[in-house]
């Protein structure tokens, strides 16, 4: 039998334990926080309850493709937001809200930056090539 160490039982680290003992290995896994789950825990103080999880899930494939691989029921339903979230900036009373749409996304910041569109294209042809080249 084969042997694999995970360092971190965060969502990263519980899914590929799973999938690497699915394929038969034997999986060791070390954590330094007292639970796993990583950035899904709560953090409990004078009577608060903090989610320390990402508010949203941007790769909704990737939980996709780990159901399907696992052979396991989907175990929650995706909701699409829309706006993502607001933001507010520390100079300015104006919220912000963060849409998935460019378009939207564009108009929003419009006032801030006029030519938002253009540069998110250039960035995102930019960031798609380089992602093409290292995969």
């Amino acid at each position: 039998m084969k042997n694999a160490i995970i360092i971190g039982t965060g969502l990263g680290g519980l899914t590929t334990a799973l999938r690497l003992s699915r394929r038969g290995y034997k999986v060791h896994m070390v954590e330094q926080y007292h639970q796993a789950g990583g950035r899904l825990n709560q953090l409990k103080k004078d009577g608060y309850t903090f989610d320390l999880a990402p508010s949203f899930f941007s790769m909704s494939y990737e939980f996709t493709e780990f159901v399907k691989d696992a052979e396991i029921p989907m175990p929650f339903e995706f909701i699409e937001l829309d706006p993502l979230y607001s933001v507010n900036f520390r100079d300015t009373k104006k919220t912000y809200k963060i849409f998935k749409d460019l378009d939207k996304l564009a108009n929003e910041f419009k006032e801030v930056e006029p030519h938002f569109r253009e540069n998110i294209d250039k960035y995102l042809d930019s960031a798609g090539k380089f992602f093409h080249d290292t995969n």
